[in-house]
């Protein structure tokens, strides 16, 4: 997971302010033999995983929980505390489908006693047997938080593994190279060991596509050069070849995820594995290679926001997937961070739940490795809040209704051009979902590939600042809307973009405001376009204004373009709406509160019910019936002209409109 300055201070302590342990792993694991009875015989151990009871796969998965510490060189007793009774009262209070706990970090020390890896000098009882064991025994899958490309203990050890951070030579002390011997000496052997020596499940691997570095090592100059036929390799943003630079490491990341991916497949064949944030909207590419699961863990303020987004991507990956959310969150006296409380977990967890994916939260451990059961009480509040959505929500499809389109080709661009990350989240489109959500619609995200599939499917496509649109993308978009389709452009370099689309129509303003403001149209065979320009630079502080005259004119837009959604309210609510079909094919429609300040404040104490909402459904014939699940409410309605009309008289959460 992503940590901040902060956050990294908190887990990896600075080793020189640290007291280095001096005793030897052996001699420490001899001692923890004589003191602690947390680590089961090797007998006993071998039993535990003969006789256990079959898991589920992470593809049937729904609930989780997820721990780690990052272990670092001044960590004591790591192990002493972890006991089988810990981790049953944990299985017991969250009833998870799968645990994820720490193995190994940033730091690049590993919590167990690893014979591939690098142990961390604290470990006084093999604790991984334990929760093996224990998990095992219940029925539960065990996952390995794991640090991939970022390891700073193994650069100590082999520099030579390093990524070279700059054209100078200088090496990383923290970030390995995927061009480097660090697969092969570390990563795969150490990954086979947990699935083979330990028995657990799977991993996720943590700090890879987002830790990965451009890299000067001689190996990618040499390469990069064969592959492009350069003469030289670009140095910085503005100079020949940047792009073909940078897309060069993107695709190097993909080839070191397939190849490790595939190794370990072939030597333990069950063992399922994800990369943190890989093919996701960090990362916002088709799957290319063999994930068996997407996920990542997001952002423990305005969580909100950022769970709704990167949902609705995942949701269109076409791969079972599951979001983590932070179960901590600042304190806003800006004293550190506390437990979030249960129904602030709950609402994050239906902004997954409602997109048909598993949800997991992050609890840290001690630095001992074992875990603060005070902490568990709001997920152990949630579990029960998921699980009573589960067969209504898990692997859920939505029904099309707009479709929004994440621009990956100028996401990537706009970053090369300013010397960003390699694959830097998409954040900075969150603000043009929150307001097509605002309006109360029902919302996917797509990028290039999945909308070329999926577009006509799609009453209305949303284009937001995508100042470059493949040909292939460009050549769908234009048979869409001579066919009828509906787009909407906002932005002016989109309109640029699509220009020799627009040169077939004829554009007309419909609507002018004060400052220059207006909206066009232009008439493409039976279809049309709407188009809603803004401030060349100013994109993302429009959009994120919630005042007129954009939102206005947005609105305005959405009305003339999609004037018969399934789901309407008679005004706006502040409720995230999905329309989706069930496991058991029923039409249910999702209505998460999104009430009050979540976007500034990190704890968040209380969350007022959206009541007495007027609703207007469309439905090809009358109903049977309309019920509100999990509160069990039967809805009277009024049927005519196709449409039922009723209200919902609460929603202090989450609730599903049930179609019969």
């Amino acid at each position: 997971m992503r940590l901040s300055s902060i956050s990294r201070r908190r887990f990896l302590a600075d080793a020189s302010s640290l007291a280095l342990c001096a005793a030897s792993v052996p001699e420490l694991l001899a001692v923890a033999a004589d003191n602690s009875p947390a680590t089961p015989s090797s007998d006993d151990f071998a039993a535990s995983l003969a006789d256990a009871p079959k898991r589920l796969r992470r593809s049937e998965s729904f609930l989780g929980v997820h721990f780690d510490f990052h272990a670092n060189e001044g960590d004591q007793n790591i192990g002493a505390n972890t006991t089988p009774e810990m981790i049953q009262t944990i299985i017991d209070e969250i009833k998870p489908d799968y645990i994820q706990t720490d193995c190994k970090g940033h730091r690049g020390f590993s919590s167990y006693p690893t014979k591939v890896g690098n142990p961390a000098p604290g470990i006084v009882a093999d604790a991984l047997k334990v929760w093996r064991s224990t998990t095992a025994k219940n029925g539960v899958a065990l996952y390995m938080h794991y640090s991939g490309v970022w390891d700073k203990a193994a650069l100590e050890k082999r520099p030579d593994w390093a990524s070279v951070s700059n054209p100078e030579g200088a090496r990383s002390g923290e970030m390995t190279s995927v061009f480097g011997g660090y697969r092969e000496g570390l990563l795969v052997p150490q990954l086979l060991e947990l699935a083979n020596d330990y028995g657990v499940d799977g991993a996720w691997v943590d700090g890879e596509c987002w830790a990965t570095q451009v890299n000067y090592c001689d190996e990618a100059k040499k390469l990069f050069l064969e592959e492009t036929g350069r003469q030289t390799v670009p140095t910085g943003p503005g100079q020949e070849g940047w792009a073909d630079w940078k897309n060069f490491h993107r695709e190097a990341f993909r080839r070191y995820l397939r190849a490790y991916l595939t190794e370990v497949r072939e030597k333990a064949p069950s063992f399922q594995v994800a990369s943190n944030w890989a093919f996701t909207d960090h990362m916002p590419e088709p799957v290319s290679a063999p994930v068996e699961y997407i996920s990542g863990d997001y952002s423990r303020n305005d969580s909100v926001n950022s769970a709704r987004y990167s949902a609705r991507f995942m949701a269109a990956q076409n791969i079972p997937w599951d979001l983590m959310a932070w179960s901590f969150a600042d304190r806003a006296d800006g004293k550190g961070w506390s437990q979030k409380p249960g129904p602030q977990l709950c609402r994050e967890a239906a902004c997954v739940l409602a997109m048909g994916g598993g949800f997991q939260a992050y609890i840290t451990q001690n630095r001992d490795g074992s875990v603060n059961l005070e902490k568990i009480g709001p997920m152990a509040e949630t579990a029960k809040f998921c699980r009573a959505r589960q067969a209504l929500s898990h692997r859920s499809k939505p029904i099309p209704q707009i479709a929004l389109f994440c621009p990956t080709e100028s996401h990537y661009d706009y970053f090369d051009s300013v010397g960003g990350q390699l694959f830097p989240m998409i954040t900075w489109q969150r603000p043009i979902l929150q307001r097509l959500l605002e309006a109360n619609y029902s919302v996917e995200i797509f990028a290039t590939a999945a909308l070329c599939e999926k577009m006509a499917d799609y009453p209305l496509v949303v284009l937001f600042r995508p100042h470059i649109l493949p040909l292939e993308l460009k050549a769908k978009i234009a048979e869409y809307v001579r066919g009828g389709g509906s787009v909407l452009m906002i932005g002016s370099a989109p309109i640029d973009a699509a220009a020799d689309i627009l040169a077939d129509g004829e554009t007309v303003d419909v609507e002018k405001r004060d400052g220059g403001w207006l909206l066009r149209e232009c008439k493409l065979g039976a279809g049309r376009f709407a188009l809603l320009p803004t401030p060349e630079g100013r994109h993302a502080e429009v959009v994120a204004a919630t005042g007129a005259p954009f939102v206005e004119l947005l609105q305005i837009a959405l009305r003339r373009l999609f004037p018969e959604p399934l789901v309407e309210f008679a005004t706006p609510r502040p409720l995230d709406v999905t329309v989706a079909r069930a496991p058991d094919g029923r039409l249910t429609v999702h209505l998460v509160n999104v009430s009050g300040p979540h976007a500034q404040a990190g704890i968040i104490d209380k969350i007022d019910p959206v009541v007495n909402v007027e609703t207007t459904l469309r439905l090809p014939e009358r109903p049977k019936r309309l019920r509100l699940e999990p509160s069990g409410v039967d809805l009277a309605f009024d049927w005519a002209d196709g449409a039922a009309k009723f209200v919902v008289p609460s929603v202090p959460l989450h609730e599903i409109i049930v179609v019969d």
